[in-house]
């Protein structure tokens, strides 16, 4: 626990000093809202049935973007290979970047959700749809935090997460978007979306940090 807090402190450190990655993800996510805001204004009255879809993909994608930026300044300054030097679980290691890319994404995410609020007219900040955000985060970030290990060495690393990501977050996807509409009164049908959040959510954490030790041996 101590070492997973080490590493939390430190890569939070590391995000507020040199912020332009996610400066970068949160700009994206809000001109995105913003060009949504004025396209619904031509095309629709009722916007309510396309804000699930318009978050969640803006959220992918913003968070898709900042997490790239995980292990790519250490593995080029090779302070990564030193952290797995230390006499410390590679899980810990995994649990405190894991956890400095969910904080600092649910605070670009709830940013987002108030600008949508005021763009929308439409209340978004309510406890179903944080939880939902909330769920929703640790489910893609434990996914997308393993899956930038994979590419931090890689010359195309730009482009092998998108590609590796974006398939295996499908499932998320298509729950997280229901479970959104259900939470602002739109019909989802009968299938317990929020569940299965749950459920995807579970299984990337744990798949990712029983997978995280084998991935970095490599």
């Amino acid at each position: 626990m101590s070492a997973t807090l080490a590493v939390l402190r430190k890569d939070l450190r590391l995000a507020w000093r040199d912020r332009s990655g996610w400066l970068a993800a949160a700009s994206f996510a809000a001109i995105s809202v913003l060009t949504y805001s004025f396209a619904f204004d031509l095309a629709a009255q009722d916007v309510r049935p396309l804000l699930p879809g318009v978050l969640w993909t803006t959220f992918l994608f913003a968070g898709i973007f900042a997490g790239g930026q995980s292990f790519q300044r250490e593995a080029e300054q090779g302070t990564f290979d030193a952290m797995l030097m230390a006499p410390v679980p590679a899980s810990a290691i995994y649990f405190g970047k894991a956890l400095s890319n969910m904080l600092a994404l649910i605070v670009v995410e709830v940013a987002l959700l108030l600008l949508a609020t005021i763009l929308f007219d439409t209340t978004l900040i309510t406890a179903d749809l944080i939880l939902i955000v909330a769920v929703g985060t640790v489910g893609y970030v434990s996914l997308t935090t393993l899956l930038s290990t994979l590419g931090s060495r890689a010359r195309a690393r730009a482009v092998l997460l998108p590609a590796l990501a974006l398939p295996l977050l499908v499932p998320l996807l298509i729950a997280a978007v229901r479970a959104t509409g259900a939470s602002l009164g739109e019909p989802a049908g009968t299938a317990p979306w929020t569940l299965l959040l749950v459920v995807f959510a579970l299984w990337s954490s744990v798949g990712a940090a029983l997978l995280f030790p084998m991935v970095v041996e490599r």
